[in-house]
């Protein structure tokens, strides 16, 4: 008979283990001396070795009691698939992870233009999946759209620093328009990317005027003055959306960060 510290050095376990193991009725030792002291028997490693390895295999306490019991010389194949099931989906999550942040870190960090300052940018096409589009622009309806939108695309995508942000109609930089303006939520995407059934579009590559500024209704529309000022002095002609662009991948209010750049493309 071996005392349950020996069991467990001959095992390669815990003598903790061996004493959890007694608690749930899984695995007993041989005898249970009068002062409380734990004894087991050679033969018994066998089996302790198999309920190590289910253990190692995620089988619950439960699972490998069932088992211990079970007639059915198949129930072991068929806890064995399930665990093998659940050992795939982890594999695939863990898969969306990696390729998440190996986007995340081959994101290029552009320089950040001060803030009420137009300036001149060139942009590559980009690809993008969208959002429905809105009807009302209130706070409970962007908050309903975004959480249907990442639920669908993935929340993992939030933090792949991609470029995100706003598609809306606003012709000619109307600041009067942006409250009541219709807008589809963008997050940008490669062209294997699974969407689903959102749409996607292309943002067009080309000439930009754009400026940043805070994401706050009237500093938005401040911006959209000084836009429109600096369109008109320096005789340029503009698309009729307005690609409104997330400057940090944290999103405050709206479904939008802190900073934000609003662009329109030249034409």
């Amino acid at each position: 008979m071996l005392t349950i510290q020996k069991f467990a050095q001959l095992a390669g376990t815990t003598r903790r283990t061996l004493i959890f193991y007694d608690e749930k009725d899984l695995f007993k030792p041989k005898t249970v001396a009068a002062n409380g002291y734990r004894y087991y028997d050679y033969d018994q490693l066998y089996q302790l070795s198999f309920i190590l390895e289910l253990r190692q295999l995620g089988l619950s306490i439960a699972e490998i009691k069932s088992l211990n019991t079970a007639t059915d010389p198949r129930s072991l194949s068929r806890n064995l698939s399930r665990v093998l099931t659940q050992i795939d989906q982890k594999m695939a999550r863990l898969s969306r992870l990696k390729a998440t942040l190996t986007t995340r870190f081959a994101q290029p960090t552009p320089p950040l233009m001060p803030v009420n300052q137009p300036f001149l940018t060139t942009g590559n096409a980009a690809l993008f999946c969208r959002s429905t589009q809105s009807v009302s622009c209130t706070e409970a309806e962007v908050a309903q759209i975004y959480a249907e939108f990442y639920q669908q695309l993935g929340q993992l995508n939030l933090v792949n620093r991609r470029d995100s942000g706003f598609l809306t109609q606003l012709p000619n930089s109307d600041a009067s328009g942006y409250p009541t303006a219709a807008f589809c939520i963008l997050k940008e995407i490669h062209a294997d990317t699974d969407t689903g059934d959102l749409p996607r579009l292309e943002k067009p590559a080309g000439q930009y005027v754009a400026i940043n500024t805070t994401n706050q209704p009237d500093a938005i529309g401040r911006g959209l003055d000084i836009l429109s000022d600096y369109i008109h002095h320096q005789h340029l002609t503009i698309a009729d959306e307005l690609w409104q662009m997330n400057l940090d991948e944290a999103f405050t209010s709206k479904g939008a960060s802190d900073l934000v750049c609003l662009q329109y493309q030249l034409r």
